[in-house]
């Protein structure tokens, strides 16, 4: 695992990120589409474009903590990818990572979508990010203890499709929060996520 230099925001830059994690595009399994309302892969990955395109919005950053997709190509990778109507795209590595981390690693790349090209930056396992006094700890597994954690540091995190009682919006000791895609059924802004943490205790 590589650790990251805490990435400094500007207040302006920090406004127009969001953040989700585990939507599987193309996990063609019911247990995945089903449970979240669907029909099928197809309409599931429809969907889920078109509620963050509506969401971020084409000058928006999405951070995304890890199984972006899941048993896709990379050419269906890449036409995903294309179809996300916002300016970047920042992952994170989670335990489905096939075929990105394959072909990419950690190389960031610019692919021509809708909008111009869409900059997708690979941050590997771990990512701090912080503005003003506010800092994150981002990592695809929730973890019980992060770095700045007695001082107010939040965790973001994922992997447990709100399964993880812990991590879940609602519990108030410690401030860690899932931001998977099925607890939240879209990505989440930074404001509504410090509205969330504000209603958790340190632990």
């Amino acid at each position: 695992m590589t650790t990251k230099i805490m990435q400094k925001f500007t207040s302006e830059e920090y406004n127009k990120m969001f953040v989700t994690s585990d939507t599987h595009f193309g996990h063609n399994k019911e247990f995945i589409y089903k449970d979240r309302g669907y029909n099928n892969v197809e309409e599931m990955n429809d969907s889920m474009i078109n509620i963050i395109n509506n969401t971020v919005g084409t000058d928006g950053i999405l951070l995304h903590l890890g199984d972006f997709c899941l048993n896709t190509t990379t050419e269906q990778y890449n036409n995903l990818v294309r179809s996300i109507k916002v300016k970047a795209i920042w992952m994170l590595w989670g335990n489905h990572n096939s075929p990105i981390q394959q072909f990419y690693g950690v190389n960031s790349q610019q692919i021509n979508g809708y909008n111009g090209n869409i900059m997708i930056r690979y941050l590997q396992y771990y990512y701090t990010f912080g503005c003003d006094s506010k800092q994150f700890v981002c990592f695809h597994y929730p973890i019980v203890a992060w770095n700045g954690q007695n001082g107010g540091s939040m965790h973001l995190c994922g992997h447990s499709h709100g399964k993880y009682p812990t991590s879940r919006p609602e519990h108030t000791q410690g401030k860690i929060l899932d931001c998977g895609w099925d607890v939240h059924q879209r990505p989440l802004s930074m404001l509504e996520i410090e509205s969330i943490m504000s209603q958790k205790k340190i632990a």
